[in-house]
């Protein structure tokens, strides 16, 4: 048995996502598995898994949020579900308070767990004082630490000491297109974001900045089209308004990725994607690499395992700046004029090393105790 674990799941993102892709594919291979998570926020993939059938353990609001009580129940829950040879599969690293107690919980029973960083190490909050040391302990604990990036893996030991084997498993991801979308026609040409609207992260106060300065050079029509919703989109309507670009500039709001891509990809020419920082290659990006659509993208965290390399399926940013991404959104929309993308040819890229296959075969791998190293 499976046991598809994650002590936080919210309404909606990367990691609800891959929780929804790899119990599809599970339940499609009819490998035996369970999902048991601490949800935070109602999660609407949670109720799609149950209607069809799977079994979910969601472990709602206890009181003790602040001491992660309800993180606790959800171990205490799992001590006893747990038997010789299940699996307990972390979708994220767990919490620096829990991990230890997460890995001796499945050891006690006779289980074997594994865990996934969502983030590269070198991004996310170290553990502090007295958690920094059972942290590290965990990370030696565990049966299988895996990244879903190439790029991240020599982290592990920088940062937390760590010198066993790092598998490299990507992200299942459930295809939403059998084919490439076609280019449409243009003029004007359109560019896209798809994501959170974040200036933190995502930093589209620069992008929309970078934008402003690019069009005034340029004859034709171009427009940026921003999908999405998050804390930032009040203040980066605003910004529009203040540079007199708020008709070059659409927030189109939430969208639902299971219904709306179609519509959303065959609107634009080409995405963008401007993060300063993220974990493996996102699930946006896979989307647009089943569809075929070129990416301008920051070089960071597991991105480049997608472009670098591979010009033809994107441009790779290393610093980004307003001048810097000025010139590559030029250089975007020279492509789409010259007719230089080709949606057939990105597409491959996608086939032979991202696709819901590719992932899953190492997937089964690491649980057959088979290594998957970069």
């Amino acid at each position: 048995m499976i046991y598809l674990y994650s002590d936080y799941i919210s309404s909606a993102g990367g990691i609800e996502t891959y929780l929804h892709a790899l119990a599809t594919k599970l339940d499609q291979e009819g490998i035996p598995f369970r999902v048991a998570v601490a949800e935070m926020e109602h999660c609407s993939l949670l109720d799609e898994l149950k209607e069809k059938g799977m079994e979910v353990y969601r472990q709602g609001w206890v009181p003790g949020d602040r001491w992660y009580m309800r993180q606790r129940v959800l171990l205490w829950w799992l001590r006893w579900q747990l038997n010789e040879g299940d699996w307990l599969y972390c979708l994220r690293q767990p919490h620096p308070e829990l991990y230890l107690k997460t890995v001796r919980t499945a050891h006690s029973q006779g289980a074997k767990i594994a865990a996934s960083w969502r983030l590269a190490p070198n991004l996310m909050s170290a553990p502090q004082g007295k958690w920094v040391e059972p942290y590290k302990q965990a990370v030696e604990e565990t049966d299988a630490v895996i990244s879903v990036s190439e790029c991240t893996v020599d982290q592990f030991r920088e940062r937390y000491d760590y010198d066993g084997p790092v598998h490299v498993v990507r992200y299942h991801n459930l295809e939403f297109f059998d084919e490439p979308v076609p280019m449409p026609e243009g003029p004007p040409w359109r560019i896209g974001y798809m994501g959170r609207l974040s200036m933190v992260q995502k930093n589209l106060d620069t992008l929309i900045k970078a934008f402003k300065e690019f069009i005034k050079r340029e004859a034709e029509k171009i427009e940026l089209h921003l999908y999405g919703d998050g804390p930032d989109r009040r203040e980066l309507e605003s910004l529009t308004t203040e540079l007199s670009i708020s008709d070059r500039v659409f927030f189109h709001g939430r969208y639902d990725h299971r219904t709306d891509l179609p519509d959303i990809v065959s609107n634009c020419h080409f995405f963008v994607y401007t993060s300063r920082f993220e974990g493996g290659p996102c699930f946006t990006l896979l989307e647009l690499l089943q569809a075929g659509r070129f990416v301008v993208a920051s070089a960071v965290g597991g991105i480049p395992d997608i472009y670098k390399g591979h010009p033809e399926a994107g441009l790779l940013i290393e610093d980004i700046t307003e001048p810097i991404l000025q010139r590559n959104l030029q250089r975007g929309v020279d492509k789409v004029k010259e007719e230089r993308i080709r949606p057939e040819i990105i597409r491959n890229r996608y086939e032979r090393t991202f696709d819901m296959e590719a992932a899953h075969r190492d997937f089964v791998r690491i649980l057959n105790g088979e290594s998957v190293i970069a």
